[in-house]
């Protein structure tokens, strides 16, 4: 009985080695490993960053597309109406409510929706009509549900249509239109921040500056002081 409970410790002893291994012998092993799981969550989060960016800067491409596509229809509209008779007041509005033109495209719409009737695009092209509901409701929060009643679509319907046509979700959409106004805003008609926040839906100026920095990387008083560094 002696005998093989002596040659179990020894078979115990060679099994573990020579005795416990030491908080020191872990350390080395666990930095390394916590060194491997820190350098794969920074990379994934700049992987997924550039992705994102690479997707709103294809969509702002895009949106770019479509504005010149409805500011050349409002171009064409415009010219017909005038050949054959007198083109209606500014004023005139065939939904009753009101809308002040911005820029070129806010001014193509006008053209398009309110002064010559509808002259929108047909069912079939979900980007341009959401295009221009979007910017005609710039001034209050707009939710993907909203943008989909406006247009009397599904939910479902509108986000399979823009995914085909501009490779965006309802909501990437709405915001690319909102950072692209209110760009425009800040540059070109040199608005305040705060006024540049109403403009596009945003009751909270402070709220506007984060969704605005984490879109152009860049807050938008920065993006005003650049400007006017490039221009002196």
């Amino acid at each position: 009985m002696t005998t093989t409970s002596a040659s179990g410790n020894l078979l115990l002893d060679q099994a573990v080695g020579a005795g416990p291994v030491s908080a020191e012998g872990w350390l080395v092993p666990s930095l390394i490993l916590l060194a491997v799981i820190t350098s794969a969550i920074a990379v994934t989060v700049v992987l997924r960053e550039r992705h994102h960016r690479r997707r709103r800067e294809e969509l702002q491409t895009r949106l770019s597309d479509l504005e010149g596509i409805l500011i050349g229809l409002s171009a064409n509209r415009r010219s017909s109406e005038i050949s054959v008779a007198t083109a209606p007041s500014q004023s005139s509005s065939t939904t009753g409510k009101e809308f002040i033109p911005r820029g070129p495209l806010s001014t193509a719409i006008s053209i398009l929706h309110h002064d010559f009737g509808p002259g929108l695009p047909g069912p079939d092209r979900v980007d341009l009509r959401a295009t221009i509901y979007a910017y005609e409701e710039l001034q209050r929060p707009l939710t993907p549900a909203d943008l989909a009643d406006g247009l009397n679509l599904s939910l479902r319907s509108l986000q399979r249509g823009l995914s085909t046509s501009l490779g965006c979700t309802p909501r990437e959409l709405i915001l690319a239109i909102k950072m692209r106004e209110a760009k425009r805003l800040l540059l070109e008609e040199e608005f305040r921040v705060q006024e540049a926040a109403r403009s596009v839906g945003f009751d909270d100026p402070f709220h506007f500056s984060r969704r605005f920095k984490a879109y152009y990387r860049m807050s938008p008083s920065e993006m005003q002081t650049r400007q006017n560094r490039s221009v002196a």
